[in-house]
């Protein structure tokens, strides 16, 4: 492909026309000729500026026309090898951009599947999971009914027992003494071997560092059969001002409460009941047979509560 002699640029055969004198190629635009059929013997600008001597004497050797068309064809050759091996070194571009996309794309591949692998796994240990919390709630449900069951036989091992608070404490007490001495006050009358043991709950408490008075331990007193308690009960609440002046006992005067013995956990129970029903405004929260009752006012519906659970449900 042969360049232009005016502008440097090379030329396609159909747009270009050859000088018959120097045998440069020109484009028609830059040789100055009008549209149509190019006229034959055509010169250049150059050579028509040339004299008329010097014109006769090149057209007139065949040998000049011969290098030059060699030299033209060397030029077309050249260009063209130069085309080829730039059209090769593309080629081999494109090829190993279509080689690094095909890696690509393996590597994307192997992710993928590597990928939903792991989503499998987590599917897998997802599954697993739910199944070991099913079973978690089920053991601890499980684990909540024993203790309830064994903290409801403790209750019936403390069916004869009461516990009388507000009593005074020394050092050198009857408490079976004390425990006949609360019967006679609330009307009844024990024997000996109506009480089977009576003595103070919880360790010893030492003096308080505040100068502030000590708080005397509860008395517990198990008595020979329910029925004893269940009447020493029913004493207690018709005689509700019970204190220690009615007894002659040491001390201020103070009142004494007369309650069925609970196990920790119903004590435990029994405490946050009073709480929650005094937040919430409930009048009444009362144990019977060691079990925990509550109910809002006169009239009202009556509500057990057997575990913390039912506190955060009924007083809502």
């Amino acid at each position: 492909m042969p360049k232009c002699r005016a502008c440097g640029k090379y030329t396609a055969n159909a747009d270009c026309i050859r000088c018959t004198k120097c045998t440069n190629v020109y484009h028609r635009g830059c040789s100055g000729l009008p549209a149509g059929q190019p006229p034959l013997g055509f010169s250049c600008q150059g050579c028509k500026a040339k004299p008329a001597d010097n014109v006769s004497a090149e057209s007139s050797s065949p040998g000049d026309e011969a290098m030059a068309s060699v030299k033209g064809t060397a030029d077309q050759t050249r260009m063209l090898l130069e085309l080829i091996h730039e059209v090769k070194g593309l080629r081999s571009d494109l090829n190993d951009t279509i080689y690094e996309i095909k890696q690509f794309k393996a590597d994307l591949q192997a992710c993928s599947s590597r990928l939903t692998a792991v989503e499998e796994k987590v599917l897998k240990v997802e599954k697993q999971l739910d199944v070991k919390t099913f079973a978690n709630e089920q053991l601890e449900n499980t684990v909540a009914d024993l203790k309830m069951q064994s903290n409801e036989r403790d209750q019936e091992l403390l069916q004869n027992d009461v516990e009388i608070a507000g009593l005074p404490e020394e050092r050198s007490e009857n408490a079976l003494h004390l425990a006949s001495i609360v019967a006679v006050k609330l009307g009844l009358t024990l024997e000996e071997r109506d009480i089977v043991h009576a003595e103070r709950r919880g360790a010893v408490r030492r003096n308080r560092s505040d100068g502030a008075p000590q708080q005397p331990r509860p008395l517990v007193v198990r008595l020979a059969r329910r029925a004893q308690r269940d009447a020493m009960l029913r004493a207690a609440r018709i005689r509700r001002g019970l204190s220690t002046a009615d007894m002659s006992l040491a001390g201020a005067p103070s009142k004494v409460y007369i309650n069925e013995r609970l196990t920790r956990t119903n004590r435990q129970l029994f405490g946050k009941t009073r709480e929650a029903a005094s937040r919430a405004q409930w009048k009444y929260v009362w144990t019977k047979g060691g079990q925990v009752f509550t109910r809002k006012d006169d009239g009202k519906i009556v509500e057990r509560i057997r575990t913390e659970g039912d506190i955060n449900k009924i007083f809502v």
